[in-house]
């Protein structure tokens, strides 16, 4: 019971304490890990219900930061301001004058948001640094993080089973990716949560890996599509309640009131499609073709890197063998050597024929290379309009990615 009162504890320190993590020392990912011991205790808050298996589990001491071997061009770090300030919308005189005067690195700002900017370095360690520089961000009441979707990704595994706690999940798998948390799947039944076998698992890493293990099983790991966001304000798609500009909408008749002022509660009417059903049912036509669209959106460099790439003999036939020459049992000695160098000769000539003609074969056999082809069409498609783009940027790229 000790190790679910500790991981649902660690997971109220990650709520708490605005993305660092709370727990302990991980081992490296991809030696198997030993069980860890309970160092740490329950804490002052008594966790101490068999439930807490399924909540959360993060990597310990978990902070985003940019990793030495990141393949991203550019290093972007959201910052927001840490009282009711929009930063979005600030001046961008003050911006540039206070982060060119402070902060070391920065070669662009970007508005997201009317709340949020991103700040845009080259190098991994300059971002890094902004992201402890405690002191700038305390001075302009600022908060600054790396968004997930810059250096993480999340797949999902099937079919484990309910009674595995996601702690030991955490501790028992390995990847080629480090694992930084662990969350199960539930429904809701009655009152209680119900886990299911499917499992989300956030990797260090800007793409999926194959496969985990759980000791010698194998789990394949799959594309996770997050559900569709829908505001609760405007219930529009798309966007949250927090960042939405839009006027206050009823759910049930699509006023401009909240749903519990709403005086017409027979005359249901959604707000999208002015069909008969409230606008935050799944019947809605709109918010169905939503779905799909999100479902068929997954990124053409997802799709490459976790495609299974197979030749066969019909697209890259075999080469015909060369004709056999007979040999005559009475030529010397000598003509012998010559047929035996021209030989030589020969084969040599083949082998660069093979290589050649087989280098197609090879390039879309060798996953390595494929990954770094798709990876660097991805970060040339995603880059700053401001960077040119020239045949010695596309080969930088690829070279930093083949590397």
């Amino acid at each position: 019971m000790s190790d679910f009162r500790f991981r649902a504890c660690a997971a109220e320190k990650h709520n708490s304490n605005g993305g660092k993590r709370g727990g302990r020392v991980s081992p490296a990912r991809l030696k198997k890990r030993s069980q860890p011991t309970d160092e740490g205790g329950s804490g002052p808050s008594g966790c101490g219900d068999e439930r807490d298996a399924y909540l959360p589990y993060y990597k310990p001491n978990y902070k985003r930061l940019y990793p030495e071997n990141s393949t991203n061009i550019d290093f972007k770090v959201y910052v927001e301001s840490t009282n009711d300030d929009r930063l979005g919308n600030k001046s961008p005189i003050y911006l540039n004058h206070i982060f060119a005067m402070d902060v070391k690195g920065v070669t662009g700002i970007q508005r997201v948001n009317a709340n949020k900017i991103a700040v845009i370095f080259k190098q991994y360690n300059t971002a890094n640094n902004f992201i402890n520089n405690t002191t700038f961000l305390t001075k302009y009441n600022m908060k600054a993080f790396i968004p997930a979707a810059q250096i993480e990704k999340t797949g999902i595994i099937r079919f484990v089973p309910a009674n595995i706690s996601n702690k030991e999940l955490y501790t028992r798998l390995s990847s080629i990716y480090e694992i930084v948390a662990i969350r199960r799947f539930s429904k809701k039944v009655g009152q209680e949560r119900i886990p299911l076998q499917t499992v989300s698992i956030t990797f260090l890493s800007n793409v999926l890996p194959n496969n985990v293990q759980y000791d010698l099983f194998s789990y394949r790991v799959f594309e996770y599509i997050p559900p569709l966001l829908q505001c609760y304000r405007c219930f529009k798609f798309n966007h949250s309640a927090k960042v939405c500009n839009g006027k206050q909408r009823c759910s049930i008749c699509g006023g401009e009131h909240l749903y519990k002022e709403c005086d017409k509660p027979t005359e249901i009417s959604c707000i999208n499609c002015s069909g008969p059903h409230l606008a935050i049912s799944r019947l809605c036509p709109i918010k169905t073709k939503k779905i799909i669209e999100k479902k068929n959106n997954i990124s053409y460099a997802s799709v490459a890197f976790t495609k299974q790439v197979t030749t066969n003999e019909k697209d890259f036939p075999p080469l015909p063998s060369p004709k056999s020459q007979p040999v005559n049992s009475n030529v010397s000695v000598n003509k012998s050597k010559n047929i035996s160098a021209n030989k030589s000769v020969q084969d040599v000539n083949k082998v660069k024929i093979v290589h050649s003609k087989d280098l197609k074969s090879q390039i879309i056999s060798d996953n390595d290379v494929l990954m770094a082809l798709v990876q660097t069409l991805v970060e040339l498609a995603n880059k700053d309009d401001s960077t040119p783009t020239n045949l010695k940027t596309i080969k930088d790229a690829l070279i930093k990615n083949l590397t």
